[in-house]
């Protein structure tokens, strides 16, 4: 079953055309990999997925609902499908506990105490309980971004949204962060992850898309992408990963 359906999507920005006609379905519980050079389009079309980024034309449909057509609808929206940005996007002046229980408290109306004890399972999820009093500028970048996870995980969401998680990262901090994703990817949430982290892609995503110049140019499994890509472009941007 899918669980998002977009249609021809465009956004542009005044002339520059960024998305040129994506039509893709996201089925539940699937773990979808986007890749592609910079500039192709992939964050874009993450962010038009909440609505961070808000589409020229097109339709993006959640549990086949269109979300957006008020600004109430796109926040439950959110609260389903989380999103963990590239910069972690931290709250600086509060510790890692708070930073977790914002959202659930405010949107959900969730009472604090229940909260503060479920975010400690979440950040026991993630290898971070023990840094629960802490505030983030204590942090290394790969502890970040695992906080940054458990408290996409605070919503509930039926989806979650990965932009270059580790983007940020020095190289050391990249495999605590990916080892991270692999565990979650174990409960069946579906995840969309745009990545540079090819053998990543290639060893948890049920599907990978290539993206280019705006448009998903080819998609499939990941031996079809990585082991046997059809068209050009795959074939050149791929070429250092393919055995």
């Amino acid at each position: 079953m899918s669980i998002i359906k977009i249609h021809n999507l465009h956004k542009a920005y005044d002339q520059d055309e960024v998305l040129k006609g994506i039509n893709l379905e996201i089925k539940q519980g699937e773990i979808l990999s986007i890749i592609g050079s910079s500039g192709s389009g992939k964050s874009t079309l993450l962010r038009c997925i909440n609505y961070l980024e808000i589409p020229t034309s097109g339709e993006i449909l959640f549990h086949n609902e269109n979300f957006f057509t008020s600004p109430k609808n796109i926040q439950i929206l959110r609260s389903r499908v989380g999103m963990v940005f590239q910069s972690f996007n931290l709250f600086e002046n509060k510790n890692v506990i708070d930073n977790l229980i914002l959202a659930p408290l405010k949107i959900l109306k969730k009472n604090k105490e229940d909260l503060r004890k479920k975010a400690l399972e979440t950040l026991d999820m993630v290898g971070m309980k023990d840094f629960a009093m802490k505030m983030p500028k204590t942090l290394s970048g790969g502890q970040k971004q695992r906080v940054a996870i458990a408290r996409a995980l605070m919503m509930n969401p039926e989806v979650i949204l990965f932009d270059e998680p580790t983007s940020a990262l020095d190289p050391e901090m990249v495999g605590e962060v990916l080892d991270t994703i692999k565990s979650l990817a174990k409960t069946g949430i579906t995840m969309i992850i745009v990545t540079h982290e090819m053998s990543f892609a290639k060893e948890l995503s049920h599907r990978v898309i290539f993206m280019n110049e705006g448009i998903v140019y080819e998609e499939g499994s990941p031996n079809e992408i990585f082991q046997s890509p059809k068209l050009p472009r795959t074939k050149e941007f791929l070429k250092r990963f393919i055995n």
